[in-house]
């Protein structure tokens, strides 16, 4: 199977309307001047009426929250701190740091090495699942890192997962096993207009040293191109999407482990997708099998993972959810959301999510 390539997209073009002359092309002699003053009169007080309009329509934008660039309504979200979800009954054995972060396939090397550098340096990371992690800055950097405690599960092969990688600290986990599944294969140019490679979900199933727990992830990335506004597109993208999304929500019930999370670039908006609930979205498709962080403790605090979109996703399988109403599906599991965040300061075009996760007995 040929690697599928990467069109640019088309620039729009003019709307094609009618200019019309300021001026007129012959004016009578004695008037051009008087007519001129008039003509560019009119000419400042329309321009002064449109940005007042502008000003008028960004404000009002502003206010209700609405996106400007795509006309889609966005949540008011609070400014200040992320929520914290107050401790369940229990013991908390530990609590983990997981992060999801799409690392940009065209990153050069010194700046990927910063973000390496920056991610793997924090003391509330533990474990990492990338996305676009194909690139040779990323297969150059990863070995580096292990003389500072981490370790980079890679597969180097073009025929599998190889734009997806997990990373862990030694000193909290031990490799236990790897295995992947293809979701669906990829899309070529005479398929669909934005071309796409076969997309799988990577399981990495981890013992967590100092309790013994099981804790597994499943990373995967989904299809780009497949939302519009709070729908689906009508293309051979958001087909596949949807198949990817109803095998990875099987998935998250037979995944071994006692604590399973999930980790991905999944490429709709979660605001979106949670207030319309397209058929085959991921809050449908996903509910009684997996819970993600914005489900459980919202976006108030939290800027979006990439321009005005949350797409970046960290979950957590119902079955492994621990919740505060008694009798509740997987009430007495042993993960909770404590917080999440969305980090600053890196060079992809996606922002990492990190959630923190206490572990219970």
């Amino acid at each position: 199977m040929g690697r599928p390539e990467r069109y640019p997209a088309l620039e729009r073009g003019y709307d094609g309307a009618e200019v019309v002359p300021i001026f007129r092309p012959h004016p009578r002699p004695g008037r051009t001047l008087l007519a001129m003053l008039r003509v560019a009169l009119r000419v400042l007080a329309a321009l002064v009426a449109a940005v007042v309009v502008t000003v008028a329509v960004v404000v009002a934008l502003g206010r209700d929250g609405t996106d400007p660039g795509g006309g889609t309504p966005r949540p008011a979200v609070e400014e200040g701190r992320p929520r914290v979800a107050p401790r369940l009954p229990g013991e908390v054995l530990t609590t983990i740091g997981v992060v999801s972060y799409n690392a940009l396939r065209h990153l050069p090397l010194e700046r990927a090495r910063r973000d390496w550098d920056r991610l793997t340096g924090r003391d509330d990371v533990d474990l990492i699942g990338w996305q676009e992690s194909k690139s040779p800055a990323f297969r150059q950097l990863y070995p580096q890192y292990r003389a500072r405690g981490w370790e980079t599960w890679h597969w180097p092969d073009p025929d599998g997962p190889i734009s997806l990688a997990v990373s862990w600290r030694t000193a909290t986990f031990e490799l236990l096993d790897v295995s992947f599944r293809r979701m669906h294969r990829g899309g070529y140019p005479r398929e669909t207009t934005d071309p796409f490679p076969a997309r799988w979900v990577v399981t990495a199933q981890l013992r967590h040293r100092a309790t013994g727990r099981t804790v597994t992830l499943l990373n995967t990335h989904v299809n780009q191109h497949i939302e519009t506004g709070q729908r689906f597109e009508r293309n051979l993208n958001a087909e596949r999407a949807k198949q990817h999304l109803a095998k990875l929500a099987r998935m998250w019930d037979t995944a071994p482990g006692s604590v399973v999370l999930g980790t991905g670039d999944y490429n709709f908006d979660f605001a979106d997708d949670s207030r319309a609930k397209p058929a085959g979205g991921i809050t449908r498709t996903f509910r009684g099998h997996a819970t993600s962080t914005y489900q459980l403790l919202g976006l108030d605090g939290l800027r979006p993972t990439r321009e005005t979109r949350w797409i970046d996703y960290v979950f957590v399988a119902d079955r492994s959810l621990r919740r505060a109403a008694a009798g509740a599906r997987g009430g007495s599991g042993t993960a909770q959301v404590a917080r999440h965040r969305v980090l600053d300061g890196y060079a992809s075009d996606h922002a990492p999510l990190l959630a923190r996760i206490r572990v219970y007995r």
